[in-house]
């Protein structure tokens, strides 16, 4: 089966967008996977999204869920797995209650309405020490890996201010390197939500909302003594995000992330959706 012979599901997670197929019967696979996706994700010229999830049959659950950052290169996403599970009950493949293996490990969810709880993988290298230097400016905050790679700063920002410059120079900053990593932004909000931005890596700028990020400003809020689960965030959508876990923080354990996951629209590609442009990333 050809791409444009094969239905897509459009979803977002809080803001975070994503190009869903049922890839089930193994049609997308290869060679030309990672520049389709690149194709398919440059907006304004194709479909336009944050990631491909395909989901794929599972021996271990109810599911499996594939991830792809617009570059192509495969990742985790924590909203994207929350639409992964709502799009595999809707679709019949699970039940409300599931399991989802993905490349992080096999997770619990919950699809209740449009609202899914989706099982986290417990933190992992957590630093709230570190320190690095970025335009003459030393920025202090939390490292942490919540299924990929986070930076956290602790940080007044204009809502409607760009977050790119300083994001990229972080995410890219020699402290992090090889891999780089992802860059949350956080202020408390006037009703004691925290309210955060995300410089994420793959997409290579600000994204709507972050679900790994959301789990990271969490943790690294709760470390701190600014936040106890569970606890509320407000993404740069506007949409609400909700982090339980156990145990402290720093050593954190069933973690959860909770919020919307809604179905867009549903698709399919045309020729002309791949052709006549070369992807920027």
């Amino acid at each position: 089966m050809t791409p444009p012979e094969m239905e897509f599901f459009k979803m977002t997670g809080a803001g975070n967008d994503f190009i869903l197929f049922d890839n089930r019967t193994g049609g997308l696979k290869g060679d030309r996977l990672g520049d389709l996706i690149r194709r398919i994700c440059t907006r304004a010229l194709s479909v336009g999204a944050d990631g491909v999830i395909l989901l794929e049959p599972s021996s271990v659950a109810n599911v499996r869920a594939a991830f792809f950052n617009p570059d192509g290169e495969p990742t985790f996403c924590g909203n994207g797995a929350r639409c992964a599970a709502r799009l595999a009950y809707l679709k019949g493949i699970a039940p409300a209650r599931m399991t989802v293996e993905t490349s992080v490990m096999v997770h619990r969810a919950e699809v209740k309405g449009s609202q899914v709880s989706f099982e986290m993988r417990d933190p992992r290298g957590f630093d709230d020490a570190v320190e690095v230097e970025v335009a003459s400016e030393t920025f202090r905050g939390v490292s942490v890996d919540t299924g990929v790679p986070h930076f956290v700063v602790f940080r007044p920002f204009a809502e409607s201010g760009s977050i790119d410059t300083l994001g990229r120079a972080l995410r890219s900053h020699p402290r992090f390197a090889p891999a780089g990593t992802n860059v949350n932004f956080v202020q408390q909000a006037q009703d004691g939500t925290l309210s955060m931005r995300t410089f994420e890596r793959g997409v290579e700028g600000e994204t709507l909302a972050c679900g790994t990020g959301a789990v990271a400003v969490a943790l690294a809020a709760a470390a701190s003594g600014g936040a106890s689960s569970p606890v509320a965030l407000r993404t740069r959508s506007g949409a609400a995000l909700t982090v339980r876990y156990e145990g402290p923080p720093r050593r954190a354990s069933g973690v959860r992330l909770e919020g919307e996951a809604r179905l867009v629209y549903v698709a399919q590609l045309g020729d002309e959706a791949l052709q006549g442009f070369s992807p920027r990333i």
